[in-house]
C-alpha cells in the first residue's frame, strides 16, 4: 500500500528539492537522493514539475535541475500562472548603464535600483528605497549609508574608503562590500577583499565571504552567507532558503507599494524556498497559493495571504 503525502506536504518537499538542487554545495549524493525521491511515489514527479514551472514563470530558478524527461520545451505562460493577472512587471530600474556622479546625495525610490560611478571611480549600486551620501577629501573617502542597501566596489586609492552606517564604520582600501541598514540594524558583508568594522568599543576584521550583523542591545553575529543568494537582489531577485512566509513577505514588500499582508499566524509560520522576482507581489502571492496551504485576496492597494481552513 502506498501512503501518499498531503498536497501541502508534497508541495513543500518539491520546493525544498528545488532549493537544495540549486545550492552551490550540491553534491552527487544530493542528486542521487533526489532521483530516489522522484521514484518513491508517482505523485512526486508531477509535483516537482508543477513547482518548477511556477517558479520558472515567476522568474525564479536560473538552471533546470530536472531530469530530461521532466523538462518542457516551453515554459508555462505568465497568463496561465497568474490566472489572468497583470503579468510580470519588473519595476526595478535594472539594465541601466553606470551613471557618472559627482560627490553628493544619491537615492532610489521604492522599487528602483540605480548604479553610479563616484568621482574616485568607485562603483556603487543602490537597492530599493536607499539613500547614501559621498564626500572625499585629501585624506579619506567617505560614504554614509542613511538607509537601505548598497553594493560598493571600491576603487583602489591611497586614501582609505570609509563607510558609515549609524554608529558603525567600515574601513577598506579596496574590495567589494554589501551593506544594508534597516533603522539601527546593520549588516555588512565582505564580498571581495577584507575590511575593518569599527564601533565605539570594538574592532572586527571582516574577511572575504563573511558577514557581520549588528543591532543595539544584541551581540554582534558573524557568519558566512551564501553569496549568490546574498547578491540576487542585483538581478531583481530574492532567494529564500527555508524561510518563513512572514520573512519572505517582509523582503518582497521592500520593492512594491502594493503591500503583501499575512493575515494570520498559521500562514506567517509556513516555510518556503525558492528564487523570486521582485516588483510583482501578486505573482509571488499566487505562486504561494499553489505551493502552500494558503489563499490570497487581491485588492488594488494590498494582497492578503491567509492559511486555508
Amino acid at each position: 500500500m502506498i501512503f501518499r503525502s498531503k498536497p501541502e506536504n508534497l508541495n513543500r518537499q518539491a520546493a525544498d528539492w528545488l532549493a537544495r538542487l540549486h545550492a552551490d554545495d550540491r553534491s552527487s549524493r544530493d542528486e542521487a537522493a533526489f532521483h530516489a525521491w522522484l521514484k518513491a511515489d508517482p505523485s512526486h514527479p508531477p509535483a516537482f514539475e508543477n513547482a518548477s514551472t511556477i517558479w520558472d514563470a515567476v522568474g525564479g530558478l536560473r538552471d533546470d535541475p530536472r531530469p530530461a524527461r521532466l523538462r518542457q520545451p516551453d515554459r508555462m505562460s505568465r497568463r496561465a500562472v497568474l490566472a489572468g493577472g497583470a503579468g510580470l512587471a519588473l519595476t526595478c530600474g535594472l539594465g541601466l548603464g553606470w551613471q557618472h556622479a559627482l560627490a553628493g546625495v544619491y537615492e532610489t525610490a521604492v522599487g528602483e535600483q540605480r548604479r553610479f560611478v563616484l568621482d574616485d571611480n568607485t562603483r556603487i549600486m543602490l537597492d530599493t528605497n536607499t539613500r547614501v551620501r559621498f564626500t572625499a577629501s585629501n585624506s579619506r573617502r567617505l560614504l554614509t549609508l542613511a538607509s537601505g542597501r548598497v553594493d560598493v566596489e571600491i576603487a583602489r586609492d591611497v586614501r582609505p574608503f570609509v563607510i558609515e552606517a549609524g554608529d558603525r564604520s567600515v574601513v577598506a582600501q579596496s574590495g567589494r562590500l554589501d551593506l544594508r541598514r534597516d533603522d539601527d540594524v546593520v549588516l555588512i558583508t565582505a564580498v571581495q577583499g577584507s575590511a575593518q568594522v569599527q564601533s565605539v568599543d570594538a574592532r572586527v576584521e571582516l574577511s572575504a565571504g563573511h558577514r557581520i550583523a549588528m543591532e543595539p542591545g544584541r551581540r554582534d553575529n558573524l557568519d558566512r552567507p551564501e553569496i549568490d543568494d546574498l547578491l540576487a537582489w542585483q538581478s531583481g531577485r530574492l532567494a529564500f532558503r527555508d524561510e518563513t512566509v512572514a520573512q519572505a513577505v517582509a523582503e518582497m514588500n521592500r520593492y512594491s507599494r502594493r503591500e503583501l499582508v499575512v493575515a494570520d499566524p498559521r500562514a506567517a509560520n509556513l516555510r518556503l524556498s525558492g528564487v523570486y522576482r521582485v516588483g510583482d507581489p501578486e505573482a509571488f502571492a499566487r505562486s504561494l497559493e499553489v505551493l502552500l496551504p494558503v489563499e490570497i485576496t487581491a485588492a488594488p492597494d494590498m494582497i492578503r495571504i491567509t492559511a486555508t481552513r
